[in-house]
């Protein structure tokens, strides 16, 4: 039973000095934590929307939280990432609840193909097949999981690759799902999972599960989230990417071989009618991709007509020999299995179709090669619409927040791009760092411009005396693979520090190694803009080789230019210009964590000196003392090793 809750709660007395918070070893008093509650508070139980751009180390996720606990109603807590969702689970609720000395019914919810499949685990356990034998090694590890694991989530493993092949073949993702059908429904961990939901008063996802649960809310096999009314949305400047995906449609290569593979290795026993349908519907599906991947590792806007005239006739082979398996499949005796195979291939012909024969100007279709893979999709060119008809209309109060949603001062980018309902309370919280004395921005004065041929060679040679200065401890962000290997490349060759390269391992695992070798230098792209935290010392210079501008010739960017230059808009000014100003604040935010952090980011485009927009992006990023002058970086440094002790 819940008890009794106070109309307006005493904030002050929960986070201020002498409250519950106040007795824990890290306590610090912040007044704009304090504040946000009270906002969050208020909109949540007075029906109503805010937005809150709150600076790193406000303290947000508590400053939800409590609100949150106190509501008499679920809340959906939403959050950009999955180690976002495990830091709420892990540290933060039981935080929370030390301050309310009581329970809280909360539960963590992911995307379905983050569990364990019992009834693929049991196909699999009868015929254990792996890639490698380095991946069999972990048979006896992946057993002990599974007969011990009362969630069933891959988050628990310990001493299994998080990458191991095997996952594949037998995670619980939607499309493979026999939904009731299956022998094993009653004790599937997603349904346990969902019950538990519908029993929490907190429930802790995704945008990416909490846009899928939108976007195919009536389908089972997608939504595992229950009912609920309130929202909060944690780094909410990522949720636009998310709901791009989600409700946009897209089939590949890979997606029609995996049906195929699962429809044979239920069905197809080597021998009959049905073994060989499914061979020469291998063979279709190779004929159609292969002219595509052979061009080359792209992104490219689907234009009418792409595929020629040999295309659609091999378009129409595929189709058949896709329509020939479909009939095998409704003749065999396998109950829900078949069901949900056939359930799978009307899904990828709908895909199909909807890519290559939609007319919807709403979507901007495109082609992609990635490695081996071709994949066909359609994604919206504005979510806002989307989000008015599909989220806000059911929500009867909401807090979109993160560190990063004004550009210039201003929430209008944010308001736009995600179709925020007028009259949504704005609070502005700044980061209680002080950023003047932890922090400097170097911008050198004179520089080759980014599109000059000179510009990597320029950079490349200032590197090595610049890391030298902060003795390696540094994030070098690149706004290309191009760049990251070169960059790589050279540093690897010239440093005396460890250099770690995106890819080479898995990013949990890099940023551990990194943070245990204490002057490593970390060479990565985009996924090491944001949602990476390294306190301390091990992280003290950022390097920002040019503005983070999406590419011009990325199909979806290609159609919102048009759409807004269209409308009479400045694409430019009105999106191009912010949505990098806010990866900007991004990638620059990642130098200072805490009060005890001290560092250097160095942007190396002088298009901020140099153009109008410059005085923008400047102003959006934190209050850093500016130089242009690599002599203060380097007495920067040396003032940061006299002070050690």
């Amino acid at each position: 039973m819940k008890g009794p809750r106070p109309e307006e709660p005493d904030f002050l007395a929960l986070l201020g000095p002498g409250g519950p918070l106040a007795r824990e070893p890290f306590y610090e008093y912040r007044p704009g934590q304090e504040e946000m509650a009270a906002a969050v508070w208020r909109a949540l139980r007075h029906e109503r929307f805010l937005l809150a751009e709150a600076g790193t180390g406000t303290g947000k996720s508590l400053a939800y939280l409590l609100p949150a606990a106190y509501l008499d109603r679920r809340v959906v807590i939403s959050t950009g990432t999955k180690a976002l969702q495990e830091q709420l689970a892990r540290k933060d609720i039981p935080l929370l609840e030390r301050i309310l000395e009581r329970p809280v019914r909360a539960v963590t919810v992911k995307g379905r193909a983050n569990y364990l499949c019992l009834h693929y685990w049991r196909h699999f356990l009868a015929e254990p097949l792996f890639t490698s034998p380095a991946d069999a090694a972990h048979l006896k590890r992946l057993e002990a999981w599974a007969s011990s694991t009362k969630t069933g989530d891959k988050a628990e493993w310990d001493g299994i690759p998080e990458d191991l092949p095997t996952w594949r073949e037998i995670n619980a993702r939607g499309e493979r799902c026999l939904g009731s059908s299956c022998p094993l429904f009653s004790d599937c961990h997603v349904v346990q999972l969902r019950r538990q939901a519908e029993a929490a008063d907190l429930v802790v996802t995704n945008h990416h599960l909490l846009c899928a649960d939108l976007a195919l809310k009536n389908r089972w096999d997608a939504a595992a989230l229950p009912e609920y009314a309130h929202l909060v949305m944690d780094e909410a400047h990522e949720a636009e990417e998310a709901a791009t995906s989600f409700f946009g449609v897209s089939v590949s290569r890979r997606m029609v071989q995996e049906w195929l593979h699962d429809a044979t290795k239920a069905f197809g026993n080597g021998k009959g009618n049905l073994t060989r349908i499914l061979q020469d519907a291998t063979q279709a599906v190779l004929f159609f991709f292969g002219p595509m991947e052979a061009r080359g590792e792209r992104r490219e806007t689907l234009r009418p007509g792409f595929l020629g005239e040999q295309g659609e006739a091999l378009r129409e082979r595929m189709d058949n020999a896709l329509d020939a398996a479909g009939l095998a499949l409704q003749g065999t005796d396998g109950g829900g299995e078949v069901e949900g195979l056939l359930g799978r291939l009307e899904t990828l012909r709908e895909a199909v179709e909807f890519v290559l024969d939609g007319a919807d100007d709403a979507y901007v279709r495109y082609v992609e090669v990635r490695g081996r893979n071709v994949i066909l999709g359609a994604s919206p060119i504005d979510v806002g619409d989307l989000m008015r008809e599909n989220l806000y209309g059911r929500l009867n109060g909401a807090a979109f927040t993160s560190a990063t949603l004004t550009v210039g001062g201003s929430f209008a980018y944010f308001r736009s791009r995600m179709g925020i309902p007028e009259g949504t309370e704005e609070l502005r919280l700044p980061s209680p760092f002080d950023y003047g004395r932890q922090g400097l921005l170097y911008v050198p004065a004179r520089f080759p411009d980014p599109g000059d041929e000179g510009f990597l060679d320029a950079l490349l040679e200032v590197l090595p005396p610049l890391i030298g200065f902060s003795r390696g401890r540094a994030f070098v962000l690149c706004t290309s693979y191009r760049n990251m290997r070169a960059v790589a490349q050279s540093l690897e060759a010239l440093l005396p520090f460890p250099v770690l390269v995106q890819g080479e391992e898995p990013k949990a695992l890099l940023l551990e190694r990194f943070r245990l070798a204490g002057n490593a230098v970390l060479v990565a792209t985009a996924s090491f803009w944001q949602g990476v935290d390294v306190q301390g010392e091990a992280l003290s210079l950022v390097v920002i080789d040019k503005l983070p501008f999406a590419a011009p010739n990325d199909p979806l960017t290609q159609a919102r230019i048009e759409r807004l230059r269209k409308s009479g808009q400045d694409p430019f000014t009105g999106y191009q210009v912010p949505m990098a100003a806010i990866m900007l604040q991004q990638g620059a935010g990642r130098l200072i964590r805490s009060t005890r952090d001290r560092g250097v980011v160095a942007c190396f485009d002088v298009r901020l000196r140099r153009r109008s927009y410059g005085r923008l992006l400047l102003a959006s990023l934190p209050p850093f003392a500016v130089t242009e002058s690599l002599d203060a970086v380097e007495a920067f440094f040396s003032s940061e090793a006299e002070e050690a002790p």
